[in-house]
């Protein structure tokens, strides 16, 4: 599997560890950066992913993680966030910084309410969502046939132009 996983019940399937799960949704993130519609990041989220609080030390913080993650994606798309992020929240206190005490003061203060409501503390959330505004790209192939169909309709008018023309000087 060497394809970036494009949702977050895709970094779920692939971690066996803190540290693959920390890799796949690494991964997961720099994805998201290529996406360009509200769609894309609904069908990214959509999906449960399976519970990774049996499968590895730390795993409920992992769940916790991805609920809160899923929580905090919707909001800024504009959506309500996924029914299955409910209720994934980490046993104890998890903070994404060193045991420094003003670091976590910060954690504290700063962390957005969706990973607060986890039990989870970050001064800061890497979401590189920058969704255009309007229509999502269309692939190059796409536009290229859209452009090849308009230049053919743009010619047969032209022919016919042409035609009526030729026949009305023939005429006179």
């Amino acid at each position: 599997m060497n394809a970036r996983p494009l949702t977050l019940q895709d970094v779920a399937r692939r971690s066996d560890s803190i540290e693959e799960f920390g890799r796949h949704f690494q991964d997961w993130l720099h994805a998201v950066r290529g996406f360009s519609s509200r769609p894309q990041v609904e069908a990214a989220l959509r999906e449960a992913p399976p519970r990774l609080a049996r499968k590895f030390k730390d795993g409920a913080v992992a769940d916790a993680w991805l609920a809160a993650y899923a929580d905090y994606a919707a909001a800024k798309i504009a959506r309500p966030a996924p029914a299955w992020a409910k209720g994934r929240v980490s046993p104890e206190p998890w903070f994404a910084v060193g045991p420094d005490t003003h670091e976590r003061v910060a954690a504290l203060r700063d962390s957005p309410p969706p990973f607060k409501s986890r039990n989870l503390y970050t001064p800061s959330v890497d979401l590189p969502l920058a969704l255009a505004a309007g229509r999502p790209a269309k692939p190059a192939e796409e536009l290229r046939q859209a452009n090849a169909e308009r230049q053919r309709r743009f010619r047969a008018k032209r022919r016919a132009e042409w035609q009526r023309l030729k026949a009305a000087t023939t005429q006179a």
